[in-house]
């Protein structure tokens, strides 16, 4: 006797709209774009998911389906400073990349310090509302030590195309530790905001600070 096949249910097919993902980018830069006016303004405490939906002009449910938690729509708001354009990683926008092409070492602590200063100028002011949070609060603790560490391996990442122009006054640990310290948003902060510096001063300072401590005599 024949045994007789079951029929096989249809297969779902998989629907992908450029047009849906179009939308859903708007969205989410629209959120993330109301979260940055709210948290510059009213601080991490006191901005809400609500808030937030209704300066971006869309449900509370659509702000957490998208971020999840209100500390991951802070980090999306720095990540946002850091890469304008959408780069996955702050250390491959054109403007870092023209620091690793530079052949001349010297010229290239000095377009580091200005592409820093560039970076620091933007995220200065969210990552103070990170930095503060994270005093108070376990999750932002934990977030700002993650950031932290993402920026030390920038930072190693930067020193790698300084190092592969010529010598280093310490080793390239060492050489790493002292870059994401002293080019990090507290120094910043404390410097631009704090004894009212000039951006270009800063510049000048960050670019002279790195060579005297980094690059050989000479």
């Amino acid at each position: 006797m024949a045994v007789k096949k079951r029929a096989q249910p249809p297969t779902k097919r998989r629907y992908s709209s450029p047009v849906r993902q179009e939308q859903a980018e708007r969205t989410r830069a629209r959120i993330v774009t109301a979260a940055t006016e709210r948290f510059l303004r009213d601080g991490y405490g006191r901005t809400t998911m609500a808030s937030v939906a209704r300066e971006a002009e869309v449900s509370v449910d659509t702000v957490y389906a998208t971020f999840g938690t209100k500390a991951r729509l802070l980090t999306a708001v720095i990540d946002g400073r850091l890469a304008p354009a959408g780069e996955a990683n702050v250390m491959d926008r054109a403007d870092a990349r023209a620091v690793a092409d530079e052949i001349d070492q010297r010229v290239q602590v000095r377009r580091f310090a200005e592409d820093m200063a560039s970076v620091l100028d933007r995220v200065r002011g969210v990552y103070e509302i990170l930095r503060t949070a994270a005093s108070v609060e376990p999750e932002m603790a934990a977030i700002h030590a993650e950031m932290d560490g993402y920026r030390l391996a920038n930072m190693r990442r930067a020193l790698s195309w300084i190092s592969a122009r010529g010598p280093l006054r310490v080793d390239e640990d060492e050489a790493a530790v002292v870059l994401w310290t002293i080019a990090s948003p507290d120094v910043a902060r404390m410097l631009l905001d704090g004894q009212d510096w000039s951006m270009d001063r800063y510049v000048d300072w960050l670019d002279e600070t790195v060579a005297r401590l980094l690059l050989p005599d000479g």
